[in-house]
């Protein structure tokens, strides 16, 4: 196995990450949504875009694979669906960190 592959790997899903929450983030502070952005409805609405469109991220775009060239070998699917999986809960500590800097 090639660690430092690995590692890579999840340093470009980390950048891919901080985008995505940048993107949700430019969604949900929108002026006509700021006044229901504390509401469950609306978490529950964020965390299904972030689950579907890490989903398609890491189906779509090979780069994204978490053990490519790793010498780890997966059937195609559970790859996606752990890309998927570690991408969204990268996107959730980039959203938690972001929002502990806007409390202060």
């Amino acid at each position: 196995m090639k660690f430092e592959m690995l590692i890579q790997n999840v340093f470009i899903l980390l950048v891919i990450a901080l985008i995505m929450e940048s993107c949700v983030m430019a969604i949900f502070s929108m002026t006509a949504l700021k006044d229901i952005s504390e509401n469950r409805p609306v978490q529950v609405a964020r965390d299904v875009i972030v689950i579907l469109l890490a989903l398609v991220l890491c189906y779509k775009v090979d780069l994204l694979s978490l053990f490519a060239g790793t010498g780890i070998h997966l059937h195609k699917y559970l790859d996606t669906a752990i890309s998927a999986l570690v991408l969204v809960r990268l996107t959730n500590l980039i959203s938690d960190f972001f929002n502990k800097l806007r409390r202060g």
